[in-house]
């Protein structure tokens, strides 16, 4: 390691949003970073203060007197970034503090007006700038006027400097370093979520990505991200992933080169990703689901042609129930992402919203309100309108970022919020469509393990068994059949035979070799004792 002194990168949520998963992992930009540090042999520390007490907060950053802190900010997050902010230089007041992510980008010169305790702001990706910081503090530097990519005070105003160029190594930010020397960052959820491209194609007008990340895409190798998943597995038994690209299936032939890579090393585990209805087809939904991807949340937002117009969306509405019904056939679930408060929005737009689940069998949606955020097109024009200013994103108050707070508004959204609540069990996939998926994908984990968990519920506890077996021969590596085994029989009291595959399920996890435990007995619901 570098004789420098050490460097902490920190992130905290707000109070109000520490029981949230997606809120208290830590932003995969600083991850990245984190690692990159390390690689090049700094003493980089990652910190997830989320839900700790200041107190703790305070005299972790004291006792490792570092040179160099970096604070992960971002609009729902605000409050508790200036807090840090203000933490870390009563705690360290000899280090440079620099801020990223997405207020210091877009709102640079408004944080540096009004936190005196931030140093440097980033603009942008990180990873270039925050390694030339570090290079220059080990040696003995703190002339950072030509370092790319910050904005800085200097003669009593602002200074930026030319942009940074996006770091040209995607997988180099990805290595086994980045989760060394971690506190606070739970191993049993952050090494779930992936993320494999950065930018994105799309213009919708509420989206900061393409102003951040840039509208080029740009791609981990599929080699690259089947390597690291394994990696992940093996040593965190992480068996299920979340890939929260913002269009996973942006690139279809890389796509399908992922899937085929993903087949062949036999991993077995299940995943998540997200994408645009206008970017799947029902051989990619095929595919995917061979290769264990169980769900995609599409960002739908709207099924009303006028209200995508408004939000530049780029879709038309019949994309949205060809690629349902492609995901349906081929057995993965869907979710959507649905807007409201969109001015202009009427009963007839939420109407069509609904229809998506009364006629083309959409299983899940979240509804957010439209929001302004820096950076998005949206606040842009209703900031040149005088209908909005920067202030909004400095009160640490999530409402004050809504464009419509009337009683219609709010209305809307509880009512499509209540309407998928009751709509959710009611399409799920059928028996007749379950058999279906089993033939079309070639009776691929996912669809096995979906069919004996429906069996299982249905009291068909030896149709189920059969199934999680058959994943277990064909799958030996893969801890899903194990797992499915030893819930049914934690269900069923037979706790001898559990621990049995449940530790079977814990060494599959961990990709070691295991020997399956004997088949267990059941009898279908009603057909006599289960207990041998």
């Amino acid at each position: 390691m570098s004789p420098a002194r050490p460097i902490a990168l920190c992130y905290r949520c707000e109070d109000r949003d520490a029981g949230d998963v997606y809120y208290r992992i830590v932003p995969s930009g600083l991850l990245a970073i984190h690692g990159l540090l390390r690689r090049e042999g700094f003493d980089s520390r990652l910190f997830n203060f989320s839900g700790r007490s200041w107190a703790d907060v305070r005299a972790a950053l004291a006792g490792l007197k570092p040179m160099l802190v970096g604070v992960s900010h971002f609009t729902y997050n605000h409050a508790a970034s200036v807090r840090l902010y203000q933490t870390v230089r009563r705690a360290c007041p000899g280090a440079v503090v620099v801020g990223g992510g997405m207020q210091p980008t877009f709102l640079d010169e408004l944080l540096l007006t009004r936190i005196p305790e931030l140093d440097l702001a980033v603009r942008g990706e990180g990873e270039g700038p925050v390694l030339e910081l570090a290079r220059r503090l080990a040696a003995g530097s703190r002339d950072f006027a030509a370092v790319p990519g910050l904005s800085l005070r200097a003669g009593g105003g602002l200074v930026r400097t030319p942009d940074a160029e996006p770091w040209p190594d995607l997988d180099a930010l990805h290595g086994p370093e980045r989760w060394d020397a971690l506190d606070g960052v739970r191993a049993d959820e952050q090494p779930g979520f992936l993320v494999t491209s950065r930018g994105c194609p799309g213009r919708c007008t509420f989206c900061c990505t393409p102003a951040f990340w840039g509208r080029q895409l740009r791609r981990r190798s599929a080699a690259a991200v089947v390597d690291e998943m394994d990696m992940l597995r093996r040593r965190f038994g992480v068996t299920y992933f979340g890939i929260r690209d913002d269009s996973f299936t942006a690139d279809r032939a890389h796509v399908l080169e992922f899937c085929r890579r993903l087949r062949e090393r036999g991993l077995g585990v299940l995943w998540n990703c997200q994408s645009r209805v206008n970017l799947m087809d029902e051989e990619l939904a095929v595919a995917m689901r061979q290769a264990g991807c169980d769900q995609i949340q599409f960002g739908v937002e709207s099924a009303s042609p006028r209200i995508l117009e408004r939000l530049d969306k780029a879709v038309r509405p019949e994309h949205i129930p060809r690629t349902l019904r492609a995901c349906r056939t081929a057995g993965v679930r869907t979710s959507a992402y649905f807007i409201t408060g969109v001015p202009g929005q009427t009963a007839a737009d939420l109407e069509l919203d609904q229809a998506l689940f009364r006629e083309h069998g959409l299983q899940d949606g979240i509804v957010s309100p439209l929001c302004y955020y820096p950076g998005t097109a949206l606040f842009a024009e209703a900031a040149a309108a005088g209908a909005a200013n920067p202030e909004i994103f400095l009160q640490g108050k999530p409402e004050a970022l809504q464009v419509r707070r009337d009683a219609a508004a709010v209305r809307d959204y509880r009512e499509l919020v209540a309407f998928i609540e009751m709509a959710r069990p009611r399409n799920a996939f059928t028996e007749t469509e379950l058999r279906n998926h089993l033939g079309r994908t070639g009776e691929c984990l996912s669809a096995l393990l979906e069919w004996g968990r429906f069996a299982e519920g249905h009291g068909r506890r030896r149709q189920a068994l059969m199934a999680y077996q058959d994943i277990v021969r064909r799958w030996p590596g893969s801890a899903w059949g194990y797992r499915a085994v030893a819930d049914m029989l934690n269900g069923l009291g037979r706790k001898w035979d559990f621990r049995d595959w449940e530790a079977a399920a814990t060494l599959a996890a961990r990709g070691e070799r295991v020997q399956p435990p004997p088949p267990p007995r059941v009898w279908d619901h009603g057909l006599g004792n289960n207990r041998r």
